[in-house]
C-alpha cells in the first residue's frame, strides 16, 4: 500500500477523496513518530521506551528502544525518496549495533540519560537491568529498519542478513504509510521479516537457560573453584535475611552471573561468573546500579579486590582471595549500598 491507494471520507454520503498529504515531511517526522509510540515497530511490547538519537562511538542511532525485559531495538529511519542505498543503511544499522556491544552498559547508560530517557533502574527491575546488560555484553540485538516503503532490495537484504546472522541477532523492516488530512492522520503499518525474527527470538529463550546452583557447580573445572564456591554458598545460606529479596539471583548461561544477595536485601556487592576457561571468577556489582554508581559503600570492598570504586570493574579469580576476608569485606558492603 502506498498513499496514492488510501482514500478517505467524512461519513457514508459523502465523496471517496485523496487525503491532502500522503507522505513524512522528513525522516524526524518518522522518527518522531515512532519514537512517541515504539510499539508500532514489530515485536515491541507495552511499557517499551525509547530515545531518540542515541549517541554511540559509531555515531547517532535514529532510534533505540529498552523493552521491559531488558530487549534492545536499534531502529534506522529511511525514506523512499532517500538516493542512500539500501546495503548502505543495512551496514549503519550494523554498525551502530556493534558500536552498542563494544561501548558497554555504563557508556549506555549515561548516552540514554543524556537523551532524557526515563530512568533506566526505575523502569526496570532487577531482572530487566541485568538482562539489559547481558544483551549488551553478548550484543543480543534486535535491527528494524523504518521506511515509507519495503522494497525488493530490501526484502532482500533482510532476507539475507537474517539468515546468515547468529540467534542473537534478528532483523526485520517496517513499513509505515503515512498520510494526512485535516486533524486527521492516518498510520499503516506493514512488515517484513518479523517471523524469521520471532523464530530467531524463541531459539534465543530457548538457549538462554538460567543458572541452577547445580548446573553453575558442575561448569566448573577446578577443585579449588569448588571448594570456594561451596564455601560462599555455605556461608550465605547461614547469614539470617533482613530484606525480601532471593539471597541468589541466577542469570542466563552460559556467561551470566550468579549474584549474592547476602541479606536478602535489594543491592548485591558482587557476583560470580565462569570464564572462558572454565574457572570461576569475581566481580564487584558498583558499576551495575546507576543509583550506586561510585558509591562510596564499594569503597572498601573494590580496594580489597585491588580495584577503585570509582573505575570499571575487572574480574578477579576467586580462589585468590581469602574466602573470610572476602565474606567479612562483601558483608560490610552489603550493609551499606543497602542502608
Amino acid at each position: 500500500m502506498d498513499g496514492r491507494t488510501i482514500l478517505i471520507r467524512q461519513n457514508s454520503s459523502d465523496s471517496w477523496t485523496e487525503p491532502e498529504t500522503s507522505s513524512y515531511l522528513d525522516e524526524s517526522h518518522l522518527q518522531e513518530l515512532l519514537a512517541a509510540d515504539p510499539t508500532r515497530i514489530p515485536g515491541i511490547p507495552e511499557g517499551s521506551r525509547a530515545v531518540r538519537e542515541l549517541p554511540t562511538s559509531a555515531g547517532p542511532i535514529d532510534i533505540c528502544v529498552v523493552s521491559p525485559s531488558g530487549a534492545i531495538t536499534v531502529v534506522e529511519c529511511k525514506l523512499n525518496k532517500n538516493s542512500e542505498p539500501r546495503r548502505m543503511v543495512i551496514g549503519q544499522v550494523i554498525d551502530y549495533a556493534s558500536a552498542l556491544k563494544s561501548d558497554g552498559f555504563p557508556s549506555f547508560r549515561q548516552s540514554w540519560k543524556a537523551r532524557d530517557g526515563d530512568d533506566l533502574d526505575q523502569i526496570l527491575d532487577d531482572d530487566g537491568i541485568k538482562a539489559l546488560r547481558g544483551n549488551l555484553e553478548l550484543g543480543n540485538l534486535n535491527l528494524c529498519l523504518a521506511v515509507d516503503k519495503i522494497d525488493e532490495d530490501l526484502k532482500r537484504l533482510v532476507l539475507y542478513l537474517s539468515a546468515i546472522s547468529s540467534d542473537e541477532i534478528s532483523v526485520s523492516a517496517v513499513q509505515l504509510t503515512y498520510a494526512r488530512h485535516g486533524s486527521l492522520e492516518i498510520l499503516v503499518p506493514s512488515s517484513y521479516g518479523t517471523e524469521m525474527a520471532q523464530v530467531k527470538a524463541s531459539k534465543r529463550v530457548a538457549s538462554s537457560e538460567h543458572w541452577t546452583w547445580e548446573s553453575f557447580i558442575a561448569a566448573l573445572t577446578h577443585s579449588d573453584d569448588l571448594r570456594c564456591a561451596h564455601e560462599l554458598k555455605r556461608r550465605l545460606d547461614q547469614t539470617p535475611s533482613t530484606g525480601n529479596h532471593p539471597k541468589l539471583w541466577l542469570g542466563a548461561r552460559p556467561r551470566g552471573g550468579v549474584f549474592f544477595h547476602i541479606f536478602g536485601e535489594r543491592y548485591a556487592a558482587f557476583q560470580l561468573n565462569i570464564g572462558t576457561s572454565g574457572r570461576l571468577l569475581l566481580s564487584g556489582n558498583w558499576a551495575w546500579w546507576s543509583s550506586l554508581e561510585s558509591d562510596e559503600g564499594f569503597a572498601d570492598f573494590a580496594s580489597f579486590l585491588g580495584q577503585s570504586h570509582l573505575a570499571p570493574k575487572k574480574r578477579v579469580l576467586v580462589s585468590e582471595l581469602a574466602i573470610e576476608k572476602l565474606w567479612e569485606v562483601a558483608m560490610d558492603c552489603d550493609r551499606k549500598i543497602n542502608s
